[in-house]
């Protein structure tokens, strides 16, 4: 585990996937992140790339050959380099080499830097391609968020939308995206917490009007709120019943039963130059 700090957070990173394990609010003495109880859900905040969810048959065809590529991509199994490390920010990378090739054929290079401040903790993601062709990728973000349901219920939990969204939504079947209903426990303005909400997976909101979602609990005033920096797309989910939630910012999204199955189709991909750098990330700020 890779620790930084400052006077009131102590973060913890795994090198493993470069996954957020812990943001201990030392002024609270509480846990932000969910502890990955293997019991429930083995994950806290696992980094998706160069793929965001499922891939149909867990397959993909790029420039005419076909890849599998496993659900939520090629990162978040591997051993991250730390590039550099100071008292409140460290760096970390990953690289493309011959088995990452052979699964997703384009050469490149992941940073991934935490850099806490006072009230807040910035995640952000640098994505260099380093070969000398377009890369086609797509990236997203997993944070769980710990829920305190000893003092409190699911249901006294909302996740609310700074900025009101038109709701497009979307859950999975057999881990394909398929189009959903709202209900009563959403609106432009947000979702309510419940036992059932993830009964039937995840929820996902493509193109999404909102940056900035703020978790609250009507028995505390104090809030966490979570910048997207503009991701186009989010996904929400927990396992029915747990105590924690997932706000997962993302820029694709798992395929369609009916898609065809062409990396470059997918909707959202990301298209970078060789040589290029594309930036992106997820801010939490805790609000007393």
């Amino acid at each position: 585990m890779i620790t930084i700090e400052n006077g009131r957070f102590k973060v913890g990173i795994l090198k493993r996937g470069a996954e957020l394990r812990s943001f201990y609010d030392k002024a609270a003495d509480r846990e932000i992140m969910w502890q990955a109880d293997p019991d429930i859900w083995g994950g806290s905040a696992p980094i998706l790339f160069p793929i965001v969810g499922k891939l149909r048959d867990g397959k993909t065809t790029i420039n005419g050959k076909e890849y599998e590529i496993p659900k939520h991509g090629l990162v978040r199994t591997r051993e991250a380099t730390v590039v550099e490390q100071g008292d409140e920010h460290v760096i970390f990378a990953f690289e493309s080499g011959v088995e990452t090739l052979e699964q997703f054929p384009f050469p490149f290079v992941l940073e991934v830097e935490f850099r806490l401040s006072f009230q807040s903790l910035e995640v952000l993601y640098r994505v260099t391609n380093t070969g000398s062709a377009e890369m086609l990728f797509t990236i997203g973000s997993h944070p769980a968020f710990a829920l305190d349901l000893e003092h409190a219920r699911l249901k006294d939990y909302s996740i609310e939308f700074c900025e009101p969204a038109y709701i497009d939504l979307y859950g999975l079947e057999k881990g394909l995206l398929v189009r959903k209903i709202a209900n009563n426990q959403m609106d432009a303005h947000g979702v309510q917490l419940s036992e059932s909400l993830f009964e039937n997976d995840a929820l996902i909101f493509p193109n999404i009007e909102t940056r900035t979602l703020r978790l609250k609990s009507s028995k505390e005033t104090r809030y966490l709120e979570f910048d997207t920096h503009g991701a186009p797309h989010l996904g929400l989910w927990a396992k029915p019943g747990a105590p924690y939630v997932c706000l997962e910012p993302w820029y694709s999204y798992d395929d369609a039963p009916d898609c065809d199955g062409i990396f470059e189709n997918k909707p959202g991909i990301l298209h970078l130059a060789a040589d290029e750098t594309f930036i992106t990330g997820y801010t939490i700020r805790i609000v007393d």
